[in-house]
């Protein structure tokens, strides 16, 4: 398997539904999860160990995105654990710390400023930057501890920290619910456990601006352009009142909607948000474990 294969396009084509559907995706992961695990070690065979790194990020990517879509025979290796160590899971299956939150100091320009004072460990760094207040809810990946949803006032500024290993979601409470950007977020990954896996995702639609990077500076995915004022109507997401809030998702009722997937790569360009779930390339990463999210 060469190395220039891997990451070619096996996403199941529009009209694929049911379990035809699950199964013919659920495929494509395996298939991607192979292609990876064969030049990861090929590249460790030929002694180019930073590209057999890069490969395993990847694996870890896979295995935190879809974890049903790897084969089941196949363990990849944990993030600093040796034979004589225990898992990460395993820890985290003992009494792992309370995720705390605690505001910062908002400066009067904290729109425009990064946040000071942050907290040491695990951190999403939230600003607010509505004239309205914001209910961030997060939701934990299996096995991972619950976190407590916060609300921000507006020009806040709130850091809010997360145990050890902890990956999952996050998403402004605004509009109906149903259609809502995606942060998301995976800590203490890679084969050495330093690693921060971070991104905006657009697959389940849009209700908020929303950027993430880290606090010491780096990629930033997603946008916080106006993205819906120019959107064809057909495509818009409406409350119950009939008010528009944001963007449908990309896919619906398992099929992905063209239409919608289409306007948002010309808005979001690659590598800057999820648009469909093999954008394997907007899955961005960080030696920092402090990253900050600007949401609008």
């Amino acid at each position: 398997m060469s190395v220039e294969s891997v990451g070619k396009n096996t996403v199941p084509k529009q009209g694929d539904s049911g379990s035809v559907f699950d199964a013919a995706l659920n495929g494509a992961w395996k298939n991607e999860w192979t292609r990876r695990e064969a030049a990861r070690d090929q590249a460790k065979a030929s002694g180019n160990e930073a590209l057999a790194q890069h490969f395993q990020n990847e694996l870890d990517v896979l295995k935190l995105m879809m974890p049903e879509g790897v084969p089941s025979d196949t363990t990849p290796p944990l993030a600093g654990a040796s034979e004589s160590e225990p898992s990460k899971s395993s820890v985290l299956d003992t009494a792992p710390p309370l995720p705390t939150s605690k505001s910062l100091p908002t400066p009067s320009n904290a729109v425009a400023e990064r946040p000071k004072d942050v907290p040491t460990g695990n951190t999403l760094n939230f600003t607010n930057e509505r004239d309205t207040p914001m209910t961030i809810v997060f939701t934990a990946n299996a096995g991972q501890p619950l976190v407590p949803s916060v609300t921000l006032k507006p020009g806040e500024t709130l850091a809010q920290s997360f145990p050890e290993g902890w990956s999952g979601n996050f998403r402004s409470s605004t509009g109906d619910g149903v259609n809502a950007t995606l942060g998301e977020v995976a800590f203490n990954g890679g084969a050495d456990g330093k690693q921060t896996f971070y991104d905006v995702s657009y697959i389940e639609g849009n209700n908020a601006r929303m950027t993430i990077e880290p606090s010491s500076g780096g990629p930033v995915s997603g946008t916080l352009k106006d993205i819906v004022s120019g959107a064809p109507d057909s495509i818009k997401a409406r409350d119950e009142h009939g008010n528009v809030y944001g963007l449908k998702k990309t896919t619906n009722a398992q099929v992905i909607n063209d239409s919608v997937v289409s306007y948002y790569r010309a808005a979001v360009g690659d590598g800057e948000g999820y648009v469909v779930p093999k954008d394997d390339a907007s899955t961005l990463g960080s030696n920092s474990n402090s990253l900050n999210v600007r949401i609008a």
